[in-house]
């Protein structure tokens, strides 16, 4: 019988947060939470933030990732690199980042501007291009936009547009002492 009270919840997909110190607009530290429970685990993730102290960007994964593949990745990386045996915990959360554990296919629009006009101008794109749009997030510069696939020709064209086939969008910033 096992004394361990900690609390496991199965899945096969999951999410990450991942937080960024910024030190006069640069990156300074980061760390990378995988997420059982996005409430809890958000909230741990501030606290930290705060007990590092200074200004910190958390941001979440724009597509899950499937354990299974991301298991089969971390295998067989300690086979052939069994001298990271020693910090597992990082190298797992390495392998959940890796393209072929995506698990679904969202595009991430980060647009670089507030100007009502380009927004606009955004939005009739999207709607040219039969894009559903599935989370419109206000970021520190101006919107992170989650999208189902769509032809994004004409609205990468737009130089305040980035287009993101995976990566992180902008959950809040956390200030500590």
């Amino acid at each position: 019988m096992s004394n361990n009270r900690e609390v496991r919840i199965p899945a096969e997909e999951i999410h990450m947060f991942l937080a960024l110190q910024r030190d006069n607009g640069a990156n300074k530290k980061c760390f990378r939470t995988v997420i059982k429970d996005a409430k809890i685990d958000l909230q741990v993730t501030e606290t930290k933030c705060k007990i590092f102290g200074g200004e910190w960007r958390i941001h979440r994964t724009v597509n899950s990732r499937s354990v299974e593949k991301a298991r089969k990745w971390l295998l067989k990386h300690l086979i052939d690199f069994p001298e990271n045996a020693g910090f597992v915990d990082s190298v797992w959360r390495t392998a959940l980042l890796q393209r072929e554990c995506k698990v679904t296919k969202y595009f991430m629009l980060d647009i670089d501007t507030e100007e009502l006009k380009n927004l606009k101008k955004i939005e009739t794109l999207l709607l040219l291009n039969e894009a559903r749009v599935l989370k419109r997030i206000k970021s520190s510069k101006g919107w992170h936009y989650i999208t189902e696939q769509f032809d994004t020709r004409e609205l990468c064209k737009l130089d305040y547009v980035t287009l993101l086939r995976d990566g992180y969008y902008y959950i809040k910033t956390v200030k500590g002492d």
